[in-house]
């Protein structure tokens, strides 16, 4: 349990009027006086964060301690601030100064009252020094808690903070590194100059909030929730983001978070990305405990929300999984609520690649959502040009080329859900199974969801033009070959006419309960041009595949190659 505050969207932007009309009204200089250039170490050893008996305006590390013979960190910053070069903080408060709720700080050197000042030049902030000092007495993170109103005030460039516990920090400055703490509120706020921020090693919880800065990383964290937000607006889009990488070290610990409110509807997120562009978020466990067996949060509803405007947003390597919640309103039944990934807004450049979704640590099908993926109507327009799986264009965002298809599995519902205003969604390569509803779901124009069969030269509207899916006439299993026994599959296309389009074939052990779908593994595609009537036919040798078997059964989908639309799955045939 603990004290902190992730509050939403421009907050930061408050904090910062907060902090410099704080600073206005106690004269504190902003002015560096000279003064050693070495990089000193300052010892903070009391627990009162406002006592000050030094000169705000001119003090430097030469001055410390002041006539009461110790050092508070108000005292602590302003000498930085006043004194050239980078100083490092300490802290070495004895243990008979943790008298500040110690039933809630337990074994924690708990910084209180006042903070009078910032840190507005270089500065790293240690709290292990205060481990060193006292030991390790708090079983669960760090020994050094900053509890003082808003937090730890940072427009300082080139800041370290690490060691901390419980702490909120706001940072302004560029270049800072905010690592090896426990259960943090980490704020970011770009909107005078901050960007270019490393936070790694952070354990235990909290949050990290990137508020209008650019090329930040953020990397091998244990966190409830993380945000990415801009302000397009004015003119500020969070640029170039990156959340998680490729590395196993880069991999972030995502639980999420949520409330239930007074109508016992639950509602949170673990990742949201708002108004941004080149967002990145790789190879995180997303809604999980840090060992991917267990739902990190009970009231977690979205795993990762695109939410208002994003573009060249990249979700790539992820396991989310665990994002499931039950409503209880006071006069209506129960029901669930989650998606694994929502996209809600505008924009363009969505690639969904890689990612399985549903999915334990174990590769079980045992923590799925409602819906594994959502991309749902926005009043201002729908997302454009999406690609959910497959090789593309888009896959090649953020430096990889090559991606495979998202394994979707275990969702109570739909494994993917269009909504009828989006089109251009490309599907490709997807492993779909063992999903509730349909594998892919295109909402037609009347809001309707379900198998929508296919019209004569694919004319209707909805969710991806309603694009027409494939006939399967036949699927036969021919003689064993090397890598396993190749499939014969022969049927046909009805759509648009003269158009060229990318028929994919899966392999399923058991049809979807509808007759349509799924599709467990991905078996090969072929191109093929419909005629002047919309009609196209074809008969193929899919590649040896040593898992499909007799009695299985083959399904198909159709992508346009014009518009990039992706089609639902089409009705199951047995394989021979």
């Amino acid at each position: 349990m603990y004290l902190m505050f992730d509050l939403v969207y421009r907050n930061n932007l408050g904090c910062n009027m907060f902090f410099k009309m704080f600073a206005g009204f106690f004269g504190l200089s902003m002015i560096l006086v000279a003064g050693p250039v070495s990089a000193q170490v300052i010892t903070v050893d009391i627990s009162d964060a406002g006592l000050v008996d030094i000169d705000p305006q001119t003090a430097t590390v030469a001055e410390l301690p002041g006539p009461d013979g110790h050092i508070s960190l108000s005292e602590a910053l302003i000498a930085s601030n006043n004194t050239t070069g980078k100083q490092t903080i300490g802290f070495a408060i004895p243990t008979s100064e943790w008298t500040y709720i110690p039933w809630f700080y337990p074994g924690r050197a708990v910084i209180h009252g006042i903070l009078s000042e910032g840190a507005y030049s270089p500065v790293a902030i240690d709290g292990t020094t205060q481990t060193a000092f006292t030991g390790n007495t708090n079983p669960y993170g760090y020994e050094v808690v900053i509890a003082t109103g808003g937090g730890l005030y940072i427009p300082a460039v080139d800041c370290k903070i690490t060691g901390l516990d419980q702490t909120n920090v706001w940072i302004e400055g560029s270049n800072c590194i905010v690592a090896n703490n426990s259960m943090m509120g980490i704020n970011f706020y770009g909107g005078f100059g901050g960007s270019g921020a490393t936070v790694t090693g952070n354990t235990g919880g909290g949050f990290v909030q990137i508020d209008q800065s650019n090329n930040n990383v953020v990397t091998g964290n244990t966190f409830d929730r993380v945000r990415v937000l801009g302000a397009m607006a004015v003119g500020n889009p969070s640029i170039n983001n990156r959340i998680g990488g490729p590395k196993l070290s880069d991999r972030n610990f995502i639980l999420g978070r949520g409330t239930l409110n007074t109508q016992g509807i639950p509602g949170g997120f673990a990742v949201q990305v708002f108004e941004s562009i080149g967002t990145v978020i790789e190879n995180n466990w997303i809604g999980t405990t840090p060992d991917g067996l267990s739902q990190g949060h009970p009231y977690t509803t979205i795993g990762v929300y695109l939410e208002s405007e994003n573009y060249q947003t990249v979700i790539r390597n992820n396991r989310i999984a665990g994002i499931l919640s039950i409503a209880v309103p006071p006069h209506a039944p129960s029901y669930f609520v989650g998606t694994a990934i929502q996209v809600g807004g505008t924009g363009s450049g969505v690639s969904i690649v890689g990612n399985k979704i549903g999915l334990n640590a174990n590769n079980e099908p045992v923590l799925g959502s409602v819906t594994g993926i959502s991309l749902l109507n926005y009043y201002r327009g729908p997302a454009r040009d999406v690609t959910i799986g497959g090789v593309s264009s888009q896959a090649a965002i953020g430096g990889q080329s090559t991606q495979l298809g998202n394994e979707i599995a275990g969702q109570l519902d739909t494994g993917i859900n269009v909504s009828n205003s989006l089109s251009g969604v490309a599907i490709r390569r997807n492993s779909l199974y063992d999903n509730g509803g349909l594998g892919i779901d295109l909402i037609d124009a009347g809001f309707l969801p379900g198998v929508t069969a296919n019209d004569p030269l694919d004319a209707d509207s909805g969710a991806n033009g309603l694009q027409n899916f494939p006939v399967i006439g036949s699927a036969t299993l021919l003689a064993p070959s090397k890598g396993g026994r190749r499939t014969s599959v022969v049927g046909s296309l009805n759509s648009n006419p003269s158009t060229s389009f990318a028929i994919e074939f899966f392999a399923s052990p058991v049809c979807d309960s509808s007759g349509y779908g799924e599709g467990r593994y991905y078996l090969g595609a072929a191109k093929v041009f419909t005629d002047a009537s919309g009609n196209a036919a074809f008969a193929l040798t899919l590649p040896a595949n040593s898992v499909i078997a007799e009695g299985w059964v083959v399904t198909s989908t159709t992508t346009n190659a014009l518009t990039g639309s992706t089609s639902e799955f089409s009705a199951c045939v047995n394989v021979r």
